[in-house]
């Protein structure tokens, strides 16, 4: 896969016909992945190169309507996961005010049609672009014959009764709900950082763990006790793993550790990937160092369980 950071460096390189499709593509859940599984049916069918348009920063995030929203999914995990999907372009089109204010139907000539080649034009049933939004399906519609391409859209994906989105997917994540996640995203919520040096209270009272510093933009599960693994190069151990502030010695910021099972590495400043399986349970104060100590014995011995009945079914890579 080629990736672009410009729509000047995509318009030199690709000199053939594609079929594209556009999105932000944020988590990549499973409504993601049927409409990038649409574009490669679809290449497939017409020996067209795929070629995928997303934008960065996410654009609700640009026009103040989001301000403050974390994400799910880091920049170069979505080009990653794309690249593994067998995608042949990325376009990475650097959302600002000039990209905002350019009207659907420049959009859709200048971009989509003379610089990416666009010969099919594969998009979701609620993406929009172009000045207020009024870029999509039917306006895509509206033009294609005149301007000789074809165009289809791909319906929602429903969970149950839930339609899928990065938004409820985000509410999830939130709410620790990462059993759930999981199965919007057919896989494990993950999220990676540098192993940083903290307090070493873990350590001191039979539990150490790894501290790890994540991407402060992207979307931490909400407060609690998780069991899960931690990827160490290319190996993945079994975990448990905390979102807080430590309560029971004193007031702390926000934190992500994770207490590697069985693990007795060195791993200071390295990247590790934290894969969140399920909760056990909420963070609690306790009234002594004692009582938490009891606890963590009790928690690890049911993330040992929840972990042993996923072995052979973690799907917790890309």
């Amino acid at each position: 896969m080629i990736t672009f950071h410009t729509i000047k460096q995509a318009g030199k390189t690709i000199h053939s016909p594609c079929v594209v499709t556009l999105g932000n593509f944020d988590g990549i859940h499973l409504g993601h992945q049927a409409l990038l599984d649409q574009v490669l049916k679809v290449s497939q069918t017409t020996g067209l190169s795929s070629c995928v348009v997303t934008y960065d920063p996410n654009p609700a995030i640009v026009l103040g309507k989001k301000a403050g929203m974390k994400i799910l999914m880091s920049l170069e995990d979505k080009e990653e996961w794309i690249r593994q999907k067998g995608i042949d372009f990325l376009v990475i089109l650097p959302f600002n005010i000039e990209l905002a204010e350019m009207n659907a139907e420049s959009f859709l000539e200048e971009i989509l049609l003379k610089q990416l080649k666009a010969k099919n034009i594969v998009i979701g049933f609620n993406h929009c672009f172009g000045k207020q939004r009024r870029g999509n399906y039917e306006l895509l519609k509206e033009y294609s014959e005149k301007l000789k391409y074809s165009v289809e859209k791909v319906d929602p994906v429903y969970l149950n009764d839930t339609k899928l989105s990065s938004s409820y997917v985000r509410k999830l994540i939130t709410e620790g709900n990462v059993k759930e996640a999981f199965y919007c995203l057919n896989r494990s919520y993950s999220i990676s950082g540098v192993v940083v040096g903290g307090h070493k209270r873990g350590r001191e009272i039979g539990f150490p763990t790894a501290n790890v510093k994540p991407n402060t933009d992207i979307l931490l599960p909400g407060i609690g006790v998780y069991a899960g693994f931690t990827q160490v190069g290319e190996i993945e151990y079994p975990s448990m793993i905390n979102i807080g502030r430590n309560p029971t010695f004193g007031i702390n910021s926000l934190t992500l550790e994770s207490h590697i099972f069985d693990f007795q590495k060195n791993i200071y400043d390295q990247t590790v990937r934290v894969y969140f399986k399920e909760k056990i349970r909420d963070e609690i104060k306790f009234s002594s160092v004692e009582t938490l100590i009891s606890q963590l014995k009790q928690d690890e011995i049911i993330a040992r369980n929840i972990l042993k009945s996923t072995i052979g079914k973690n799907s917790t890579h890309f």
